[in-house]
């Protein structure tokens, strides 16, 4: 004869199971997210029915069949509770991923969608916490030296050896600001025809023709002379700049030069991004007043067997040459001559005799050094 304790239990035992139900599918699902092995997957779920069983197995055996249901109630309430306080997040998706699981795949008509909305929200402090994430900082850049009167500190753009800087070119009455990109490797700085032309220089056919190097390798343009390059503040006059259209691009209207650079010390500040450029004590012109000046002597030996030289310099630019000094070449042995203030379009002679030396075949002329 069943006692009450048994009616009630059997009773209650539905509802226990119904209960258990919603915990049961929430650790399969939450296992087959977690990618755990099948094995540990059933275990998992066959020990939320064994929990209770063994809890109750210590009580009287009349007790038993009430106990049971009661306890598999508590201990799946408790799970579904609890569940989110470790697996934060996770509670919705992983009920919906069971419930298909045990429909065979399927979503069981929509049934798992309406019971996984049916089910409350997880408690504020069971939802996951995402790390707030600091502000960006980044480090100022430390304070820039104090510039002296012969320096300028220039904001560049680009990276390694391709640094675009803004130079100033000035014609007569007209001035033009262009970004140039600083290449050490180029002998000449360069100007596109369409920049020229703004500046209102029209390179001609009888511009002298030079050969160059870049960094992209050895070119061949005419010749320009302009009359002033401005360095921020700092100021270079007498600028020899090659034509060359191929030497522009992107945003750089050309390469800036040795001729131009090689009168500065240059230092990168890569903190604050900018070249400094320093005012060297002394900046031979030579490189841009050799294609504008013509160049030769004679030489002549005397009855005592000494070797005068008739120096020849004829200034074909139109700025005055201040100061120029050629040197006269025979194998180990090199005599200078100078020559004072050359004005525009003037030839001036310079006859030496040289020191004695040990014959040669051949004596050669060159400038040594020149200044605007």
């Amino acid at each position: 004869m069943r006692t009450l304790a048994s009616i009630a239990g059997l009773v209650l035992l539905p509802f226990a199971f119904a209960v258990a139900a919603v915990p049961f599918v929430e650790l399969i699902g939450l296992g087959v997210h977690r990618q755990a092995a099948s094995i540990a997957v059933s275990t998992t779920a066959i020990l939320l029915v064994a929990g209770p069983a063994l809890a109750v197995a210590a009580a009287a055996p009349r007790f038993r069949p009430l106990l049971f249901p009661l306890a598999l109630a508590a201990w799946s309430v408790a799970l579904f509770v609890s569940l989110p306080v470790y697996f934060p997040g996770e509670r919705r998706e992983a009920v919906a991923t069971g419930l298909t699981i045990l429909g065979l795949g399927t979503n069981l008509f929509g049934l798992a969608d309406r019971l996984v909305g049916a089910l409350p929200q997880e408690p504020e402090w069971a939802t996951a916490e995402v790390e707030l994430a600091p502000p960006l900082v980044v480090d100022a850049p430390p304070p820039a030296a104090p510039l002296g009167a012969d320096q300028i500190a220039i904001p560049y753009e680009g990276e390694g050896r391709h640094l675009s800087v803004p130079v100033t070119f000035g014609q007569g009455e007209v001035e033009r600001e262009v970004d140039m990109m600083l290449d050490t490797g180029a002998t000449y700085t360069t100007l596109s025809r369409e920049v020229l032309e703004q500046l209102g220089v029209t390179p001609k056919d009888s511009d002298p023709i030079i050969k160059f190097t870049t960094a992209n390798g050895e070119r061949e343009a005419g010749l320009v002379l302009l009359d002033r390059v401005w360095l921020g503040d700092l100021r270079v006059d007498g600028v020899a700049v090659a034509t060359c259209d191929d030497c522009a691009g992107g945003d750089n209207a050309g390469l800036l030069g040795l001729n131009v650079a090689s009168g500065f010390n240059l230092s990168i500040d890569a903190d604050r991004r900018e070249v400094v450029f320093t005012r060297r004590t002394r900046f031979d012109r030579q490189l841009d007043i050799r294609h504008f000046i013509d160049l030769d002597a004679t030489f002549t030996r005397t009855s005592s067997g000494r070797v005068e030289a008739d120096v020849r310099l004829e200034n074909r630019s139109p700025r005055t040459i201040e100061k120029a000094t050629a040197a006269v070449r025979c194998g180990s042995s090199e005599w200078a001559v100078e020559f004072p203030e050359i004005p525009a379009g003037v030839l001036m002679n310079a006859g030496r005799r040289l020191g004695r030396h040990d014959p040669c075949d051949q004596y050669e002329i060159g400038l040594h050094e020149a200044y605007w």
